[in-house]
């Protein structure tokens, strides 16, 4: 099988069409791939954007500077998986970020008319489209909460708690320390000390990048929930 065309079985944009029917899809819809290497730029901020991007290889990263300079990470990403859906029918569509490989590569990239023509043809292609759109919303309203809380015992308590409902009260940590404080717009020592702390009065426990879950009131009382 086309590898092109297996990973795109496997990405939630094309679920539900069978592997000739995307066979046939890409007779019928422009298209190129990318290559990057491991630090590269995939899109600079405020480009504009007048194609999707489709992550076909590899693992990305989504960056901003804030007004002192500091460089935020606000999502990473693993293939298969969209880089760019909503931005694409935007009446200003512009890249509000920078788009950075973090190892190999590769991007595939579909005109937006070619993305129209799926639309139309395919019922399941325009679900699976609007699917990810509302999925990114919110994603970012639970981003723009976690901003808003005040202290980083407050950030980190509410990104556990995240991962937990998400994976469990036991859990292995999908980035660095490092990524995660870019994440959370602080310093990686500050952000070990809290670890440190939560461990140190039993509302963690962590092995290397395993981390559970013993008192998830007291996480919740942090966060101000309860």
């Amino acid at each position: 099988m086309n590898p092109i065309i297996y990973n795109l079985g496997r990405c939630s944009l094309f679920e539900g069409i069978k592997a000739g029917e995307l066979e046939r899809i890409f007779k019928n819809v422009n298209h190129r791939i990318t290559s990057f290497l491991d630090g590269e730029l995939i899109e600079e901020q405020n480009s504009t954007c007048d194609e999707m991007l489709i992550l076909l290889q590899g693992h990305t990263k989504a960056q901003m500077q804030d007004f002192s300079g500091k460089v935020i990470t606000i999502e990473t990403m693993e293939a298969p998986s969209i880089l760019a859906s909503g931005f694409l029918f935007a009446s200003k569509n512009m890249i509000p970020v920078d788009i950075v490989s973090t190892d190999k590569c590769a991007v595939l990239h579909i005109e937006r008319d070619g993305i129209l023509w799926l639309c139309r043809e395919y019922e399941v292609f325009l679900r699976n489209l609007l699917r990810d759109m509302g999925d990114r919303l919110t994603t970012l309203a639970e981003k723009v909460w976690m901003l808003s809380l005040n202290t980083l015992n407050q950030r980190l308590a509410n990104f556990l708690l995240k991962q937990s409902d998400d994976l469990g009260s036991e859990f292995e940590l999908k980035t660095t320390k490092e990524e995660l404080a870019d994440a959370l717009g602080v310093a990686r020592p500050s952000l070990s000390r809290v670890f440190s702390e939560f461990a140190g009065e039993k509302i963690i426990s962590q092995e290397g990048k395993v981390i559970r879950i013993l008192d998830r009131n007291a996480l919740l009382k942090i966060t101000r929930r309860i």
